[in-house]
């Protein structure tokens, strides 16, 4: 997709507008296909620009599920932009309507059957009974009359097995069998959508506590992703989750996790999230059994006002319009107001205020997504308000009177990008959970507000700064705040009076710990000081990553050594600038260790580390040897490490970076042999570095050779004279040689057909390129910064032997003068040239001519080229940019000279910078 587009784009379409609801699949598109983040605020009709210049001529396939769009006009504009695509290009439609079909199809369409009465008993009997162990004969008797009333609708069976699931009594099955609401499948109604008797028979034995959930979920649009977390935390905000000796949060996720099983959510995987969506049949029947308790305010659509109505999405942009004033106006006993969309949406502050003077029972507000800049003191007579959505919006302080807000549990902050501090009295808000803030955030926030130990059921708190000469900003105020998790960064810890107040040892679900003192010079007394607060910061043993940042100390406390953390998985030691040795031995599930900047770091024992996969080493000038063995490791990188002469042996390694190291010369490569407990062999000896798949060696004078034994994918040299031989690797791909020994090293370029990236830098005393191997799958060949290099093939047609060449660079070469008459590689779709001082010729009259695949051209700073080849360029190129070669750009300008070669290039940028 980087390159073609040749990808599959799947969206639910809904009831909503068809290019409304595909947006996000637009953005999506122009995001990973330029790299740049699309703004919301971006307008339709700039999103369909940016995406027309990114579809042109490319083949793709879109699938658009679930279309409920019957009007010619709003299918148009869609249709007319796919038209660009390639010959290639398919577009998918899923509809429930047939008139869609009509408007939309260009092929008759396929229209699904009811599944087969055996395929929907597999899939009841597969949800109903978790091991088969409990079906009886009667209960399959039943069972099967029960899926023969489904008519072969999938989702109704699915509802059903749900329903049964786990549930042996016999004249429970018999009693849903008989239930009269099979009858509504005869029932026709015009004003409200057909309800399927299975999903209605499903929802009425849910428990109580789970209908109001479920209901609930109806003020989101159809197709609606949700996210477990914020659901639940709404729900809470609702009083629906009754206390079960647990948290209201983790009941909730007991419910949800009810309602999935029963089939009212589907799960989905969102860039390898969890994600959970309903069927429209689900949402519909939401709609039906909460009206008129919940509802939504759409767009364009007409709604009767209802004064029984608690919970609204308003699913419109301009928050200003009569409408949504009337909603504010008419339902003030509204629990619940979300603005479910991404879209900005515009709210002034004289809406905002009317809106907090009438909503007084409001307990649940979304105003994320909209022009939002400050919020009325009024928020403060919210009272009842426990739940406040104010990310994405333009707000830069928070008035102190939402610090009155004391039911208040979760205030959600995300990408609120001006916000630089929190109220000075959010201390009182005391029953606050969820405090949600970008890590930007606690990046740029200097101070907190006074007290912030007050919130001891506070969940979030990722930053907190000890300041000494300020009441309520100590180290104790951690003291009862036992309910955090995730990450905690305690910085200036130099002001902790009594680091033993913070009982982080009391913080059993706190995930990653991040200890700073500061990196100011420091005295005897300091480091002993250090030592003893590192001592009394024990965390909990269920920690699983901890960082220690410019600890004064000279050794690490029994707490980090002894064994105590088990389930430690992150270790960060950074500028720990005192400490002369360390041990991980007895961290058993310890995966990641990261040592940066410990000058005084002389020995790391002979610790057993059977578990560390990822290991980073660097400027620790002292460290002479490590560990032996290390039989996970699969990456490795040392930098600046000045007396370490030996590498680990990593049976399994497969990344190795190793910059700046003076002395570094053994590989210690060996044969090794797995063995089990009984240390039997079981598997043939292998080489130490045979499945390294990554080599970047730079600046490390010592070593005189590669591995013996290893086949890389990718491969880095950089200012290592001494190698001058490469291994013969058939799966290597690409090739970077930088400041090498001269030409000798290119000459050992292995011929393989799987390198597809050369990169020749800074060699000296290279002048002219010499005769490549047999290479027929390269595609890119980056030539830079040889000072010496004035020809490039030292034989006529190297380069034009390059058949798959599509990429040639070249830049930084000042004596090259011409490009070889013989020409380039005919495959050729791009050609940069740069930093070229003497170059003047750019090839005989059809070097460029002939170049039929060429469509992008880029020329800077070589200023005697004074005109292209006498044939021209090539009908094929698009894209043609000429900047600091101030002759030919003069050429380029007149109305005779070069102009008529450069006429049929359609994207042209010419300037002298």
């Amino acid at each position: 997709m980087m390159n073609e587009l040749r990808s599959t784009l799947s969206i639910g379409c809904g009831s909503v507008s068809l290019l409304i609801s595909i947006s996000n699949g637009y953005s999506g598109i122009i995001e990973f296909h330029t790299q740049m983040e699309v703004s919301n605020n971006l307008s339709m009709d700039s999103l369909l620009t940016r995406f027309k210049d990114i579809l042109a001529g490319k083949d793709f396939l879109l699938v658009l599920d679930d279309v409920w769009v019957d009007n010619y006009q709003d299918w148009e504009p869609l249709g007319n932009i796919l038209k660009l695509g390639g010959k290639g290009t398919r577009v998918l439609v899923t509809s429930r309507s047939t008139k869609v079909s009509d408007i939309m199809a260009t092929q008759t369409p396929y229209t699904l059957q009811d599944l087969p009465h055996q395929e929907c008993w597999s899939l009841f009997k597969k949800i109903a009974f978790k091991d088969h162990k409990n079906m009886s004969s009667e209960l399959e008797s039943i069972g099967r009359e029960i899926v023969g009333k489904c008519n072969g609708l999938p989702l109704a069976v699915k509802a059903m097995g749900g329903l049964l699931r786990g549930n042996v009594d016999v004249d429970k099955w018999k009693g849903i069998l008989r239930d009269s609401i099979w009858e509504l499948e005869d029932e026709k109604s015009l004003n409200k959508p057909k309800i399927l008797p299975a999903l209605k028979l499903s929802y009425d034995h849910l428990p109580s506590y789970l209908k109001q959930c479920y209901s609930y979920c109806s003020i989101f649009p159809k197709a609606y992703v949700f996210d477990r977390k914020e659901l639940v935390k709404l729900w809470m905000a609702q009083a629906f989750i009754q206390p079960r000796g647990q948290s209201a949060e983790e009941t909730g996720r007991e419910y949800f996790d009810e309602l999935l099983t029963r089939s009212f959510f589907q799960t989905l995987d969102i860039d390898n999230k969890e994600r959970y969506r309903m069927h429209d049949l689900i949402h519909e029947l939401a709609v039906s059994v909460s009206s008129p308790q919940c509802c939504q305010v759409m767009d364009h659509k007409s709604f009767v006002f209802s004064q029984q109505c608690r919970h609204i999405s308003l699913l419109y942009q301009d928050l200003e319009s009569p409408t949504c004033k009337q909603v504010f106006k008419t339902c003030n006993k509204l629990r619940t107001l979300l603005l479910p969309s991404e879209y900005l949406k515009s709210l002034g502050g004289q809406t905002l205020d009317q809106m907090f003077r009438s909503l007084k029972y409001i307990r649940a507000l979304d105003l994320s997504s909209s022009s939002l800049t400050e919020l009325p003191d009024s928020v403060g007579e919210l009272k009842l308000l426990r739940y406040l959505d104010l990310s994405r919006t333009e707000i830069k302080k928070l008035p102190n009177s939402v610090c009155k807000l004391w039911n208040l549990q979760t205030l959600k902050l995300l990408g609120c990008l001006w916000l630089f501090e929190l109220p000075k009295d959010l201390g009182k808000m005391v029953n606050l959970i969820y405090l949600e803030l970008d890590d930007m955030f606690w990046f740029k926030c200097r101070e907190l507000p006074p007290r912030m130990g007050n919130l001891t059921r506070l969940q979030n708190l990722h930053a907190f700064r000890v300041l000494s000469s300020t009441p309520g900003h100590g180290i104790g105020e951690l003291k009862d705040m036992a309910d955090l998790t995730g990450k905690l960064h305690i910085s200036n810890l130099k002001n902790a009076v009594n680091a033993a107040e913070a009982k982080l040892n009391q913080k059993e679900s706190l995930q990653m710990l991040l200890l700073e003192w500061t990196d100011k010079d420091f005295n005897q007394e300091d480091e002993v000081r250090a030592e003893r607060d590192l001592n009394h910061l024990q965390p909990h043993s269920n920690l699983k990553g901890l960082a220690l940042h410019h600890f004064k100390g000279s050794n690490f406390p029994s707490w980090m050594t002894s064994g105590l953390l088990q389930n430690l998985r992150t270790l960060t030691l950074s500028h720990c600038i005192k400490c002369t040795t360390i041990s991980v031995g007895q961290l058993p599930r310890l995966r990641e260790l990261c040592i940066k900047g410990m000058m005084e770091l002389e020995e790391w024992p002979e610790d057993q580390c059977p578990t560390l996969n990822r290991l980073q080493i660097s400027t620790c000038p002292k460290l002479r040897k490590v560990p032996n063995l290390m039989p996970k490791l699969t990456v490795l990188k040392i930098k600046k490490c000045d007396s370490l002469k030996a590498l680990p042996v990593a049976p399994y390694l497969m990344f190795l970076i190793l910059i700046d190291n003076l002395v570094l010369e053994d590989w210690h490569e060996g044969m090794l042999t797995a063995v089990d407990e009984q240390r039997n062999p079981v598997d043939q000896p292998r080489p130490s570095l045979i499945g390294v798949l990554e080599l970047k060696l730079q600046n490390c004078p010592n070593i005189q050779a590669l591995p013996r034994i290893f086949f890389p994918q990718k491969l880095e040299i950089r200012g290592c004279v001494q190698v001058t031989a490469l291994p013969f690797s058939q799966r290597l791909q690409q090739l970077a040689l930088e400041m090498c020994s001269g030409e000798a090293l290119l000459r050992e370029i292995p011929s393989t057909n799987s390198l597809y990236s050369l990169v020749i830098s800074k060699i000296s005393n290279l002048t002219s390129f010499p005769k490549l191997p047999h290479l027929p799958g390269l595609k890119s060949l980056y030539i830079s910064e040889c000072e010496d290099l004035s020809s490039l093939s030292e034989e006529e047609g190297l380069l034009k032997s390059l058949s798959s060449l599509q990429l040639l660079s070249i830049r930084g070469c000042p004596k090259l003068e011409a490009l070889p008459d013989e020409g380039l590689p005919t495959a050729l779709e791009g050609l940069m040239i740069g930093s070229c001082s003497s170059l003047s010729s750019l090839g005989s009259k059809q070097t460029l001519k002939s170049l039929h695949s060429l469509t992008d051209m880029y020329l800077e700073d070589c200023p005697l080229i004074q005109s292209f080849p006498e044939d021209g360029l090539p009908s094929s190129l698009k894209h043609l940019e000429i900047r600091g070669c101030p002759l030919l750009i003069e050429q380029c300008q007149e109305e005779g000279g070069e102009r008529p070669k450069i006429s049929h290039v359609t994207d042209l940028e010419i300037g002298s910078i």
